[in-house]
């Protein structure tokens, strides 16, 4: 069951970008692969090293919320519905809890909590959210030590590995609880509904830390609760099975809508091994190596959705992806358990041309072959930072993940959709976050075209935005289409002005960006809008200023939105046989005719001169 974090349900996400706050959707480039609306789109976000988050131990909330940021809305741009975030690496939390520590890999010192209050886990739900994201919460669930016995013993006195000793199995020089213990199952369960019960989060995410071996030294436990079993593996599946039926019970009881599930190892079991199991030949199989019957899992229904980790490629001899993939197709199909394939965005890159992982291709492979098979319903890649870091690969998802929208900026006719304040245009004031809204909404159609803006009056839903403003009809429709949201703290602050590089940013959203030269410089390469302003001036959208700047943190003026939605909706501004609406904007203006076209409506044909009013 999933819990979709939308706007509207029913509208379909192409991009995501936040402008001062405002979510924005838009119409991709015809060319643009279609993807459905209810896909599943996720990256894993690992905190354990500090792999992906946070850049750098620091109890500075300051540090930790711009590294939020910067993911959140990567992600956002890449075209994805969700991050996975680890929020309990290696029994400890990034977040305040009763029953695990502060982690380390935090900030710096096991115990040791953010400064002022800060809750990295309630900021990351909060931001996610505000981008249109899900927010799953990834633990894992019986891992106690990476680090062996130097980090054992360097344990806080709070940590439930001191607290209760008898709890703890050596395994190959690290430490996990015991899963044949009842009270160790018990403590995880309750743990999981502490999450659920404190946040706001879409979905709690296992991994595949169960057993870590076969040769786990549990024989007094399997003496003591392993009655009834005729082998020692029986019953070590059977304590796993436990507690992922007993967790799911317990948190959906608390939320639910809560999406649960698990991504164990791509391998169920080998067909030689097991007469269901795949035909796949001298790999690692869960069933045996984790003691995970992940199969069960699925035909039980105790989850909502299954994650298989299927890192080989197509084409490989004895773990062939399409083979495994299939499997699990099968495995799931009639179930109601959704199928999510995680996929080895770390292989991709291979510098070596005769590597399959070479370039991006085997990537590109498997998102089409997911995309041709009924029962996957999404991917999750892992992690964050190979996406993040390789060109390529961020290119493919964004074009990749696009879909066809409901709503998009009309393009076909020439109704007006700026206005002034009566007889006045200000051409050279900003442009406010009320102002977009309106000329969003006005230049709002469907996918055949029609308006969809039709004035009716409705409650916004935020409590800045007052019902008698003239602008509130336009907010609240902007809302209602998911063209906006708020602020986190629930205001819309309608009068906030708006940037150049936030404006063309929303902009460009609407067409297929391609890579273009930058030829402004004070736009960084970095520059969190850089491939939108490059595109726009290779469009011929956007200019320099005398100086041959393009200032993207200024506010956008009026007169610079007008000529800007000109161009891109393909308006041609030029002198036109019509009474000019306002008094303080003269002929000799250099917006005086973008002003025009803008603001008042008409019909036009195209000749072998150009565009005519008629």
């Amino acid at each position: 069951m999933a819990k979709l974090w939308k706007p509207l349900a029913a509208l379909a996400l192409v991009c995501v970008l936040l402008l001062a706050g405002v979510i924005l959707w838009a119409r991709p480039d015809a060319s643009a692969t279609k993807r459905p609306e209810d896909q599943f789109r996720a990256v894993w976000v690992s905190t354990v090293y500090r792999l992906d988050y946070p850049s750098q131990a620091s109890t500075d909330p300051a540090v930790l919320k711009a590294d939020a940021d910067e993911i959140l809305s990567t992600c956002a741009e890449l075209g994805m519905t969700a991050v996975i975030l680890q929020v309990r690496p290696c029994a400890d939390a990034l977040y305040p809890s009763d029953y695990f520590p502060w982690s380390a890999d935090l900030t710096g010192r096991q115990g040791t909590a953010p400064a002022d209050g800060f809750d990295p886990l309630a900021y990351w739900v909060e931001q996610a959210h505000a981008l249109g994201l899900e927010l799953h919460a990834w633990i894992n669930p019986f891992r106690v030590t990476k680090n062996g016995q130097s980090e054992l013993e360097g344990l806080v006195d709070s940590h439930p590995a001191k607290l209760h000793p008898d709890w703890v199995v050596e395994y190959d020089g690290n430490y996990y609880f015991d899963p044949g213990l009842p009270e160790v199952r018990q403590y995880i369960i309750e743990s999981a509904q502490e999450l659920a019960r404190n946040y706001d989060i879409d979905g709690l995410h296992l991994d595949d830390y169960f057993y870590p071996g076969t040769s786990f030294a549990d024989e007094d436990t399997y003496a003591q609760y392993g009655k009834g079993f005729s082998n020692i593996g029986d019953w070590r599946r059977d304590n796993v099975n436990q507690l992922v039926k007993a967790l799911g019970e317990a948190v959906h009881a608390i939320d639910p809508d809560l999406s649960y599930g698990i991504s164990p190892s791509g391998v169920w079991a080998d067909k030689s091994s097991q007469s269901q199991g795949s035909n796949t030949t001298g790999g690692y199989e869960s069933y045996y190596a984790s003691y995970a019957d992940s199969r069960k899992w699925v035909k039980e229904g105790w989850i909502d959705y299954i994650c298989p980790q299927v890192y080989w490629y197509i084409g490989h001899k004895t773990m062939d992806y399409e083979t495994i993939v299939r499997w699990w197709a099968d495995v799931v199909k009639g179930t109601g358990v959704s199928l999510y394939i995680g996929m080895a965005d770390y292989q991709a890159g291979n510098a070596d041309p005769d590597s399959p992982w070479h370039g991006i291709t085997a990537i590109q492979q498997m998102l089409e072959l997911n995309e041709s098979i009924q029962e996957v319903a999404g991917e999750v890649h892992f992690r964050y930072q190979f996406l993040a870091q390789n060109p390529k690969l961020r290119a493919l998802y964004e074009k990749f993940y696009q879909v066809e929208p409901d709503v998009a900026l009309d393009t076909a006719s020439h109704t007006a959709y700026f206005q002034g304040n009566g007889q006045r245009f200000q051409p050279e004031a900003g442009l406010t976050r009320a102002e977009a809204a309106a000329v969003l909404a006005r230049l709002s159609v469907d996918r055949e075209g029609n308006r969809l803006y039709t004035g009716e009056e409705r409650d916004s839903g935020f409590p800045d935005v007052s019902p008698s403003a003239w602008y509130a009809p336009y907010v609240a429709f902007a809302r209602q289409w998911g063209l906006v949201n708020g602020y986190p703290d629930g205001t819309f602050r309608p009068e906030e002005p708006v940037a150049r590089a936030e404006l063309v940013k929303m902009v460009a959203a609407c067409f297929g960006i391609t890579r273009e030269v930058n030829p402004f410089p004070d736009v960084a390469s970095n520059h969190w809008a850089v491939e939108s302003i490059s595109f726009a001036a290779a469009k011929g959208w956007v200019d320099g200023g005398e100086d041959g700047t393009f200032q993207p943190e200024r506010s956008v003026t009026r007169a610079e939105a007008a000529k800007i939605l000109n161009r891109a909706t393909g308006r041609i501004a030029q002198a036109r046989q019509a009474e000019f609406p306002y008094i303080d904007v003269d002929e000799g203006h250099w917006a005086y005719h973008e002003i025009m076209e803008a603001s008042v409506s008409h019909n036009h044909r195209f000749t072998a001169a150009g565009e005519d009013w008629i």
